[in-house]
């Protein structure tokens, strides 16, 4: 019981680390560059070029392992919005 409380505050502090960097300027800024990063991978996986997408994952990479390490979540990949009317 003990530990499972103890579990729970680690938890609890992990969160508030992660709300904090993702709060901070730079923690801002990193997260919207990783989400360009996926925004334009998307694009050159359209687009079939396969040589653009090798490149902005090796870039990727990197920013993700020091995303972890700052205790920042990784943004949720989210599908493509369809516009209205299209199926």
């Amino acid at each position: 019981m003990i530990e499972d409380l103890q579990r729970q505050i680690a938890e609890v502090k992990e969160r508030a680390a992660a709300k904090q960097a993702k709060q901070a300027p730079e923690g801002r800024t990193f997260l919207m560059a990783v989400k360009a990063i996926d925004r334009a991978s998307e694009a050159a996986k359209d687009a079939g070029n396969k040589k653009m997408l090798k490149a902005l994952e090796t870039a990727r990479a990197p920013m993700v392992a020091l995303m972890e390490e700052m205790g920042l979540r990784l943004p949720k990949p989210r599908g493509r919005r369809r516009k209205a009317g299209s199926a």
